[in-house]
Order: structure tokens, then sequence, then C-alpha cells
């Protein structure tokens, strides 16, 4: 069999491991064995698995044509790649109404403004469980007020010479106040966010607080301190205390965290 061929059959054999974990095949309801029985370790946890299973050298002693050209093999393992990219299903996007209930403060007509681009911030950092995404708005509900402000009410006052917060110049403190979902606060962050993000928010912070960059610059701040490994592992306390450097509001950020993975959670 041609490289051509080989290819072809490894990017099959990738989509069927994707499809197969997709689609639950042999899990349906309507099939399902109501007998308790012993979880069984499976093998192929995911598609790249199953790949490292079959034996290729195996398969070229039996007439398969198998090449040492390294860019065929890079080009192979890129294809193979895009292909699971491809059919991997995207994490379950929160509704218009899972939000609503949620956060039962926030405003009718942010709903609609604001879905698109909080689904499109979670689905591209990480925030793709119902932990995960119920810890990640129960934050953002909090720091928000509802999702009714993006800018801190506060003037910035109490941050003015924060060397923590990086506020080393006159000002620094009510020009870099909390803005953003998450109220990202002082000159340090301002400056990380603006590499990341690709905006500069140093010389125009007030550009954190527009609506297409209030969500894109929280899930910054998430992924930049791991929150969605401590969502998991340490919990809803821990995550707080990441976000806001203490335990204000705490009482109302857990409350949010559990109505929402009421709402995620549900069938």
């Amino acid at each position: 069999m041609s490289v051509s061929s080989l290819r072809r059959f490894r990017a099959a054999v990738a989509a069927a491991a994707v499809l197969t974990a997709a689609l639950g095949v042999g899990t349906s309801a309507a099939h399902a064995d109501t007998t308790p029985t012993a979880p069984t370790q499976t093998r192929f946890q995911e598609p790249r698995d199953l790949l490292r299973a079959l034996d290729f050298d195996a398969l070229a002693a039996d007439g398969w044509t198998v090449t040492d050209d390294e860019e065929a093999d890079s080009a192979e393992a890129t294809e193979v790649v895009e292909l699971v990219a491809e059919t991997t299903p995207a994490p379950p996007a929160v509704t218009p109404e899972e939000l609503t209930r949620i956060v039962p403060g926030i405003p009718a007509e942010k709903v609609e403004q604001f879905i698109a681009p909080l689904n499109e911030a979670m689905a591209r950092s990480g925030i793709d469980n119902p932990v995960r995404q119920a810890a990640f708005i129960a934050q953002l509900a909090v720091e928000s007020d509802s999702f009714r402000t993006f800018e801190e009410y506060a003037s910035g006052r109490a941050y003015e010479g924060r060397a923590d917060l990086g506020n080393t110049h006159p000002g620094d403190g009510e020009r870099y106040k909390g803005r953003g979902a998450i109220q990202i606060t002082g000159r340090h962050n301002y400056e990380k966010v603006s590499e990341h993000i690709g905006v500069d928010f140093v010389a125009h912070p007030e550009l954190l607080a527009a609506p297409e960059n209030a969500f894109t610059t929280a899930a910054w701040y998430w992924t930049s301190r791991n929150l969605n490994e401590i969502a998991d592992t340490a919990g809803i306390v821990r995550v707080s205390e990441l976000v806001n450097g203490g335990h204000h509001a705490l009482g109302r950020r857990i409350d949010e965290f559990e109505r929402g993975l009421d709402v995620l959670l549900q069938p």
C-alpha cells in the first residue's frame, strides 16, 4: 500500500476513534445494561492512543509500504491532528436561558449582547465542563455586578502606590483600576494582558471595559492563574481567593457557583 493510502488509513482510524467517543457507541440509554458492573479500563482514552497501539511496522511486513521520509511523516501527523480537531465536539455552550437562571440579576438586554463573547472566551480557554463554567460565570457575575458594568465603581485611588500591582507611577491607581468582566486591576496586569491580547491597554485603559475585550481579557486572567485546574481540584473558595485576593463577597460567589452547577448539570 502506498504512503498516500497509509495516510488515508491513519486519518480514517483517528476519525473513527473520535466519532466513537463523541457518539458514545454502545452506551445509549435505550440499550444500556441496568445491572451495575465494575468499571473497566479502556486502552484507548484518546484517538492518539489508538494510533499508538497500531503496529505499523508489522503492517509493513505484511505488504504495506512505509516511508522514512520525515517530510511525509510530518504532513501525515498534521493531517491527523487537523482531522481530530475538526471532528472533536466543541464544549456545550451556555444558552441565554441558562445564563439568566445562573445570574438572575443580569439585565435582559445584556443577555443577548454578552452570550456569544462569553461562550467564545470559554471555548478558547478550556473552560469546558460544568464545574469550570459555573466557577467562571460566578466570578464574572460578582466582579461585574451581574454584568451591569465592566468598570469598577470606585475611583481606584485606593490602589495608588500599590507596588504589588505594579502601580509605581503617580496616578496609576485611578488609571488602572478594575476593568473588564473580571475587573483586571493594576499596571502590571494591564501590561501583561496587553502583551497577550495585542491591544495597548496601558496607553488606553478604557478599552479594557469595552464589551469586545471584557471577556477575552477575563479568560486571559483565568488561564494565567491556572484556574481551570484549581476549579477542578481545589474548589470555588480557592478560585475566589485567586480572583479577588481575599474573601470579599465569598458567600455570593459560592451561591452563584452552586446555582450555575444546578443549571448546567441538568439533563
